[in-house]
């Protein structure tokens, strides 16, 4: 369980960076640009993952 948490961890502060980074260079979805979409999506994900790693992280430390 320790081993896991401590892998949780990393994987969160590289999320974190990932996304402060995505956050960085989005300005926002242009009408009817492709390009744009496709940040915004990345930065769905990356956010969505970013999430899913902190509740890994809440249930180990309720268990």
């Amino acid at each position: 369980m320790v081993n896991k948490y401590q892998e949780l961890l990393i994987k969160r502060k590289e999320a974190r960076t990932r996304l402060d980074e995505a956050l960085k260079n989005f300005k926002g979805v242009k009408h009817e640009d492709s390009a744009t979409e496709l940040q915004e999506s990345q930065l769905n994900v990356a956010r969505a993952h970013l999430i899913s790693i902190e509740e890994e992280i809440k249930n180990l430390r309720n268990e």
